[in-house]
């Protein structure tokens, strides 16, 4: 049982609980309210960093990739460079009828097809197959896949057994293909085509465009 004393004290606490003023109760509410929207906005800045955050982890990757390939740009450049000295007309250690191009798809070695066939014919002659052969130690050592294309010039074929031009292309091709594979290049590295006088490497149908235009692509796929 409560005795006086605690009763009394009891209703003391009680009355002390009531004493605070309305004016206190709506202060306290109110900075209750300001916390509460200082917590929203703290998290509303904090997803607003984790934002700009993301934005700049994929700005880096991208100027990390833009540098990455600036470099494999330069490296190839340096290549094409060291090549076109190695094996360019006047270099001293350059070979006839073979010239060194960038294209989109690679570097490749452009064989004159006056130095690899007779008119006509898919057999390699001699000569070329002695220029293939000085060409092989390179592309062994770049390790890159091949493709051969063969190229032929704007003058229909009238005796020849092969019929047409594209034919005629893709039959040279297939021939240095064979050689290559034959001294020492892997087969499940080296295509063909065959693009008859469809892709002339220079305009016209005088005699020194045709020559240019006769010829054999090996070209070193960047892909």
């Amino acid at each position: 049982m409560f005795t006086m004393r605690s009763t009394l004290a009891l209703a003391a606490l009680f009355a002390s609980a009531a004493c605070v003023s309305p004016e206190d109760h709506r202060r306290a509410l109110g900075a209750n309210d300001a916390l509460k929207a200082e917590i929203a906005s703290l998290s509303a800045a904090q997803r607003a960093i984790s934002q700009e955050n993301e934005k700049l982890r994929s700005e880096i990757a991208r100027l990390g990739k833009q540098a990455a390939d600036a470099d494999w740009i330069r490296e190839q450049q340096d290549k094409l460079d060291k090549l076109i000295k190695q094996y360019q007309g006047g270099s001293g250690s350059g070979i006839d009828g073979v010239d060194v191009i960038r294209t989109n798809e690679g570097v490749a070695f452009r064989v004159l097809g006056g130095v690899l066939f007779s008119s006509g014919s898919v057999e390699i002659r001699e000569q070329g197959q002695s220029t293939l052969m000085q060409l092989i130690g390179t592309l062994k050592a770049e390790g890159k896949k091949l493709r051969v294309d063969g190229h032929t010039d704007d003058q229909k074929i009238s005796q020849s057994k092969w019929g047409t031009n594209l034919r005629l292309s893709a039959e040279r091709a297939i021939a240095v293909a064979d050689f290559l594979i034959k001294n020492g290049l892997p087969a499940d590295h080296v295509g063909v085509a065959g693009f008859g006088e469809y892709r002339p490497a220079a305009q016209g149908s005088n005699d020194d465009a045709r020559q240019q235009n006769r010829r054999v692509e090996i070209l070193m796929l960047d892909k």
